[in-house]
């Protein structure tokens, strides 16, 4: 290379941040970090299942001694019952003992006040057993309830578990998450002391361009390419830029230049034979016909509806009467060059 064609030597460009790649570690982080509250929101609700289970198969057995505790005492007091009504029929009723009368037990020598006390006694302790399997029932039953009451808090709860800062410093004591985490905190301190820096005016106009079309994947513009309109201007200070899309979505950026102002409405291919490169109307895939602008937005758009829109849009951007100057390209950019000469080419000849 001569020294003429030496590129002039100057202030290294600013550092702009790989945003695809912070955006995957930004994502990769809070995947991380929603599936570690997803683990713990599903473990919390099988462990208050698990407890509702443990408590149910206590109360049944319980339930079962006490049945069985109700069977003898039933028939403990029914023997006790029989045993007082064969010498006192008259004071047993259907539903009641009648305790003897005072001759009744001095002449018994005390026997009757100690069948009536043993049949009263039996019927008691049968009837708190009954009770106690009443309770364990109820007991049962509210088990349930419980757990009910708990499955619909389990949400709260973790909630103000997984935001509480023990549990951060928990499950960032894990290796890997702790690796992302510490990517993420310098992420967002870089934006944050961009923020700062812009705040105060020390962001350069190349720096706020670079950053942009890093923050909007817009790449440099390639050739060959196909199917690419003009979508907009972005300015940064005096300096403005055409941005430019393919049928693939993809941006692009190349100078702005006032004498591509009456193609804005044209959807472009960029050919190539041998080592030269060629413009011409775009066609449709397999046809011969051009591609219009508006099925240029049926392709980059989710329905008819928003294609009409967008196409509308375009049209108010094509007649906006823009007082820009010229932004030279880079001499150095051999593709640069070679489409915005491709670009002025096409744009005299169409305003002759």
């Amino acid at each position: 290379m001569t020294t003429s064609e030496t590129k002039p030597e100057g202030p290294p460009p600013p550092t702009v941040p790989n945003f695809r790649e912070d955006d995957r570690v930004l994502a990769r982080y809070k995947s991380m970090i929603e599936r570690r509250i997803k683990d713990f929101a599903s473990e919390h609700e099988g462990s208050v299942r698990r407890n509702a289970s443990s408590k149910r198969d206590e109360l049944n057995e319980e339930l079962e001694e006490a049945n069985e505790e109700w069977t003898r005492l039933t028939e403990a007091a029914e023997t006790a019952r029989e045993a007082y009504r064969k010498g006192y029929p008259q004071h047993v009723k259907k539903t009641r003992l009648v305790e003897p009368s005072v001759m009744e037990n001095m002449k018994s020598f005390g026997a009757a006040n100690k069948l009536y006390h043993a049949a009263h006694e039996a019927w008691r302790a049968a009837e708190n057993a009954a009770s106690n399997i009443r309770r364990i029932e109820h007991n049962e039953n509210q088990v349930d309830v419980e757990l009910q009451k708990a499955v619909e808090r389990a949400p709260q709860v973790v909630k103000e578990v997984t935001e509480s800062e023990k549990w951060i410093a928990e499950i960032h004591a894990d290796e890997e998450l702790a690796s992302v985490r510490t990517k993420v905190d310098e992420i967002t301190a870089e934006r944050d002391s961009y923020a700062a820096r812009l705040t105060s005016g020390k962001v350069s106009n190349e720096e706020l361009r670079l950053r942009a079309f890093g923050e909007q994947d817009i790449k440099k513009f390639p050739l060959p390419i196909s199917g690419v309109i003009f979508v907009r201007v972005d300015q940064f200070g005096p300096d403005a830029y055409f941005i430019l899309r393919d049928t693939r979505k993809q941006l692009y950026a190349l100078p702005y230049d006032r004498r591509l102002e009456n193609i804005l409405d044209g959807v472009f291919d960029f050919t190539r034979t041998g080592k030269e490169f060629d413009i011409r109307k775009a066609l449709q895939a397999n046809n011969p016909l051009p591609l219009s602008m508006l099925e240029h937005f049926k392709k980059t758009t989710d329905n008819e509806e928003a294609a009409q829109e967008a196409y509308r849009q375009h049209q108010d951007f094509v007649r906006e009467k823009r007082m820009l100057a010229t932004v030279p390209v880079n001499e150095f950019d051999e593709i640069e060059t070679t489409a915005m000469d491709l670009f002025a080419k096409f744009a005299a000849a169409k305003a002759q």
